[in-house]
């Protein structure tokens, strides 16, 4: 298994090989995820376009200007797969909350607030570091920091 620091090292190492192509792409590195899932190890490089939707060929792009420079810094037998984010997208950097704003969202947080770890609720705004959620009528103010995860919540359209 691998130690905590050490995948953190690894996926910061990922991530200055990632970045200079997707911003070269036009598109914006989400996340980036290094598990282990059924015995076997997999890279995942989640992207997307700010106002349109991630094609098939956008992803395949990224995936072969990556491959081979990956490759070099990870020693065990992975899986390489780059793909969009989906729709319930994970939020991971402050500027999410901003351009998120006004979608519902789900965070997990660190510590119980008003006996809750998990709040549901629509991004008001985000300022200072804090986000405004509005949850059932009344907004909580979060701590940026106190979030654990966090994800957009999708749904359905009533037809």
């Amino acid at each position: 298994m691998m130690q905590r620091e050490a995948k953190a090292a690894l996926l910061e190492r990922v991530e200055k090989l990632v970045l200079p192509v997707t911003q070269e792409l036009g598109l914006e590195l989400v996340d980036i995820e290094y598990l282990q899932d059924g015995g076997y190890w997999y890279l995942r490089v989640y992207v997307e376009k700010e106002d349109e939707d991630i094609s098939l060929d956008d992803c395949a792009k990224v995936s072969n200007r990556i491959d081979e420079d990956v490759d070099t810094l990870i020693e065990e037998k992975f899986f390489l797969e780059v793909s969009s984010p989906g729709v319930e997208r994970p939020l991971k950097k402050e500027s999410d909350y901003t351009r998120f704003t006004g979608q519902k969202a789900r965070l997990i947080l660190k510590h119980k607030m008003e006996d809750s770890r998990n709040w549901t609720g629509v991004i008001e705004r985000y300022e200072d570091s804090i986000i405004y959620l509005d949850v059932e009528d009344k907004v909580l103010e979060i701590p940026y920091s106190e979030v654990k995860k966090a994800n957009l919540v999708f749904e359905f359209e009533d037809f």
